[in-house]
């Protein structure tokens, strides 16, 4: 609806409900009905709707809802609660008290939309409420049961100038609202600024004709109707407003939880990826890497023997070129994704006797293996994978790094526990110093996590290195000797 068409049906139903009102005691004079218990019924209606709107202000999920409406809201909650004491009073000085002061806070609390509290400043919502319950509870206990006190507000069915002043005060706080909430709407566009300017305007009409009417008359009845008519239909609004919101943001939530299964099955997929390219990195350098290492100090010793023995080093050169077929036999597995355990054709004993001739061939020291045939058929494949590639990496490190004259590579079980073990009688280093050793260690150690297996690095300087792996094997009982 644009501005001019909104103003002009807010103003021509001001226009109409001034209309009907001014008309009925012409239409009507002297008509009067004294009906308390539907009195009572409307302002109690009317009071439990604007405690319920109080409510429904307060859990609005909008930013703009909730800041606009924090005062509003105490309006509403104070109106209701005095309205609901004028339902149960008895027509008196009380009776027009009760509905004044309900109308005079209502009043304020639209009126109040006008300052913009810092957020320093502004007192918390529940404390606001906590305030204006007590407070209102306390004034209409003290107008039911001290009625002697108040002063005179109505005198033979008419209301007094001190009755009329309130209202007055209330009729231009109201409007002075609406007011705000209509420059409001056309900065924001905001529905809900429409529907509270309307309910604004409303009321202050309603309090200006409240003084010009009179108890129990048309027009006075009228009024009540039509206030509690607007007080149900802006809850109703609200209220479905508040409820689509609740919807939209139980959309909201299943759509992110959706979003969150989504990323965290991204993540586990990108874990897998990240843990396979580890796998893969880690068998690279134990095992094509270290063969190719070997395979090269192979060929530098080949390259020595060719003017001294000729015949031999013919043999080698025949050795390295077989080795290094199955080098490229390893290498298309990992390019293709196929998992090939080192020696994947030989059982684990005569496996490891071939890494050890290998090295032995491209040292010059010797490597002695010492296997215990019976803990063989105690490893699974992947087990038997892992001990092969340690081996390798061990041996090869002995190679490089250790200077070493012998070495001893030993598979045994001791306690329930399969032990593998490589030294030699190198150099040694500091183990504490991982940075400095490279992947050999680290990749050692995440396979040892891998099997929940130890691994254990015994080493120190001159006094050679020994690398200890024990896989455990709970209800094992085979013994050294079988």
């Amino acid at each position: 609806m644009r501005p001019f068409s909104l103003y002009l049906f807010i103003g021509s139903g001001s226009v109409a409900a001034l209309f009907i009102s001014l008309a009925l005691p012409v239409f009507l004079p002297g008509w009067r009905w004294q009906h308390e218990p539907l009195h009572s019924t409307i302002e109690a209606l009317g009071g439990l709707t604007a405690i319920a709107m109080t409510l429904v202000l307060l859990h609005s999920t909008k930013e703009h809802t909730r800041k606009k409406f924090h005062v509003v809201a105490g309006g509403f909650l104070a109106m209701g609660i005095l309205e609901v004491f004028h339902a149960l009073s008895t027509p008196g000085n009380g009776f027009v008290l009760l509905r004044n002061m309900a109308s005079l806070f209502g009043g304020i609390g639209f009126a109040l939309v006008w300052l913009r509290p810092s957020e320093k400043n502004r007192i918390s919502e529940s404390l606001m409420l906590w305030l204006v319950a007590g407070g209102t509870l306390g004034i209409g206990t003290w107008i039911l049961g001290f009625p002697e006190q108040l002063p005179v507000l109505l005198r033979q069915g008419e209301f007094t100038p001190t009755a009329i002043a309130p209202k007055n005060v209330a009729c231009m706080l109201f409007l002075a609202g609406a007011v705000h909430f209509l420059l409001d709407y056309r900065r924001t566009r905001q529905s809900e600024d429409v529907i509270f300017a309307c309910l604004a305007l409303m009321f202050g009409l309603a309090e200006m004709m409240f003084t010009y009417s009179t108890i129990w008359d048309g027009s006075w009845w009228f009024w009540h109707w039509l206030r509690l008519m607007a007080y149900l239909l802006v809850l109703g609004y609200v209220g479905h407003d508040y409820l689509a919101t609740l919807s939209d943001l139980k959309i909201s939530l299943a759509q992110t939880k959706q979003a969150e299964e989504s990323v965290r099955r991204n993540e586990q997929q990108l874990r897998e990826v990240l843990e396979e390219r580890e796998r893969l990195a880690e068998d690279l350098h134990d095992g094509a890497i270290q063969s190719i290492f070997s395979l090269g100090l192979s060929l530098e010793r080949c390259q020595r023997l060719i003017p001294k023995n000729p015949k031999e080093a013919i043999s080698r050169i025949g050795d390295v070129t077989a080795d290094l077929k199955l080098v490229i036999r390893d290498l298309r597995s990992y390019i293709s994704g196929i998992e090939l355990e080192p020696e994947n054709d030989l059982p684990l004993e005569e496996a490891m006797a071939s890494l050890v001739r290998t090295i032995n061939h491209s040292a010059p020291f010797h490597f002695r293996l010492q296997v215990d045939q019976a803990v063989t058929i105690l490893l699974t494949p992947e087990e038997r994978m892992h001990v092969l590639y340690i081996i390798k990496e061990a041996m090869s490190n002995t190679l490089r790094h250790a200077g070493a004259k012998s070495g001893l590579v030993s598979l045994e079980i001791q306690n329930e526990t399969v032990r593998l073990a490589v030294e030699d009688d190198g150099f040694g280093f500091n183990p504490a110093d991982d940075e400095k050793h490279g992947y050999g260690l680290r990749n050692m150690a995440a396979r040892s996590r891998r099997l929940g297996a130890r691994l254990e690095v015994l080493s120190e300087r001159g006094r050679g290195t020994r690398i200890i792996f024990e896989i455990p094997k709970k209800g094992s009982h085979v013994s050294t000797s079988a």
